[in-house]
């Protein structure tokens, strides 16, 4: 199988009501929502690989996410003024 690198860009954002919303355009059918960023987190890289075999037909041999899930964390604690946080994750998958 040959080996190649992907980004997908997923948009964070955080709502005046507490919830936290994740989606991505380079990810058909992702979207994923709660209360607790840990939680969505915790699933992140599942959902993700299992999208892209089903959507796609990748295998995913590693997910990096830069800047790390911490970091994305910290930042919407305190989002700016329109809500949202953006960051991109880089992949890499066997196709």
């Amino acid at each position: 199988m040959a080996t190649q690198e992907i980004s997908i860009e997923l948009v964070y954002e955080r709502h005046d009501d507490g919830r936290y919303y994740v989606s991505s355009d380079d990810v058909p059918g992702f979207r994923m929502a709660g209360s607790d960023i840990d939680v969505i987190h915790a699933d992140l890289n599942e959902v993700v690989s299992d999208l892209l075999r089903h959507n796609s037909g990748f295998v995913i041999e590693e997910l990096r996410w830069v800047p790390s899930l911490e970091d994305v964390k910290r930042h919407l604690e305190k989002p700016g003024p329109e809500g949202k946080a953006r960051y991109v994750a880089s992949g890499t998958i066997a196709a």
